[in-house]
């Protein structure tokens, strides 16, 4: 028998998403102040060749059921267009967070880079009827062991399956 729990989904503000990396926006003072254009840089990392993608999240039932989190890599997406989105995320930690320390966050026109080892569900939930389109920004190895190639036991990352583990988890 499933257990059931609500998490609700919050506005995406730079205080809110602190514990879990920052929002990609110019920042209060540019990197670099140009005569014609100012320079936000961003602390992004990497131990392996980058890799650049456009992922579509589709339309699907608002419950989460896998997480995962990187141990190499500050992944970011950066919402480029279709619907709002809402993201799942909770702190990084050693432990396998618990259903109430997930954190749902509304996406719309915006971007974040997680902390190395932030949790965060496998899928991205759209709002509306049209998929969330999203740049990504990752790691060659990361994905390669998680998609391209899969390992029974990734070492880049780690994963876990709420639903297989019976708590059923819906955003509201």
């Amino acid at each position: 028998m499933s257990k059931t729990y609500n998490i609700e989904i919050e506005p995406l503000t730079a205080e809110a998403f602190e514990p879990f990396g920052l929002i990609l926006e110019p920042l209060q003072t540019p990197s670099f102040d140009l005569p014609t254009k100012s320079l936000h840089r961003f602390p992004w990392q990497c131990d392996a060749p980058v890799i650049v993608q456009i992922l579509s999240f589709k339309q699907q039932p608002m419950k989460v059921g896998k997480i995962e989190k990187h141990m190499h890599v500050t992944e970011s997406r950066m919402h480029i267009g279709g619907s709002p989105t809402v993201i799942v995320v909770a702190a990084p930690t050693d432990d396998v967070p618990t259903p109430g320390d997930l954190r749902a966050f509304r996406i719309d026109g915006q971007g974040v880079m997680f902390k190395t080892g932030t949790w965060h569900a496998v899928d991205a939930y759209p709002l509306g009827q049209d998929p969330g389109l999203f740049l990504f920004l990752s790691d060659k190895e990361t994905q390669s062991e998680l998609f391209d190639s899969p390992v029974a036991v990734p070492e880049r990352s780690v994963l876990y399956d709420f639903a297989a583990s019976g708590e059923d988890i819906q955003l509201v």
